[in-house]
């Protein structure tokens, strides 16, 4: 949030825990600087939701915050932001895990592995494009962004890949 100049910046996310693990920490200070709409939609919603906002707002920051489920429901549409030079930044949230999910299908998950995800989706986006990075180490994170941003200046969008973990207590709903 202190990284990019908020007075610029367009925010938004996509369903499932992405949403709820952006809107407990992020703070927009200016209208539309942040578009939210809670659960009601599809997973992978949000990366078409930027590219509309940077088309309707060319000069402003848009940064989307997705999950490795949602990038598996539409991240073939980073093409597309390639082709069309749309030049946005994707934050991919990747745990390798459908998160919240497996408690309520235990046979699919046990049985069928159906929680587990294993994509590079830095990989995908620059074979796809656009500029990709894998991001380890928290310490890379804001220099990640930066070098993304840079690559946005030329017209071209970016995907930074932040390995995380699952972790299915999240702020906003109250521990037991």
């Amino acid at each position: 949030m202190h990284t990019v100049d908020r007075t610029q910046t367009i925010v938004t996310h996509d369903s499932g825990h992405p949403r709820d693990q952006t809107i407990p920490f992020y703070e927009s200070i200016v209208p539309r600087g942040y578009l939210g709409w809670g659960n009601s939609s599809q997973l992978g919603y949000g990366l078409g939701l930027a590219m509309g906002a940077k088309l309707g707002a060319p000069d402003k920051t848009v940064i989307n915050i997705m999950g490795d489920a949602a990038i598996g429901m539409s991240g073939m549409d980073i093409e597309t932001a390639v082709r069309h030079e749309i030049p946005i930044l994707t934050i991919v949230l990747n745990n390798h895990v459908l998160s919240g999910y497996a408690q309520n299908y235990p046979t699919a998950t046990d049985a069928f592995g159906f929680t587990n995800l294993y994509g590079d989706y830095a990989s995908l986006a620059e074979t796809l494009g656009a500029h990709g990075e894998r991001v380890e180490d928290p310490r890379e994170i804001i220099p990640a962004i930066h070098r993304a941003e840079a690559v946005m200046a030329t017209g071209r969008p970016a995907l930074i890949e932040f390995m995380t973990k699952e972790e299915n207590r999240l702020s906003r709903f109250p521990t037991n």
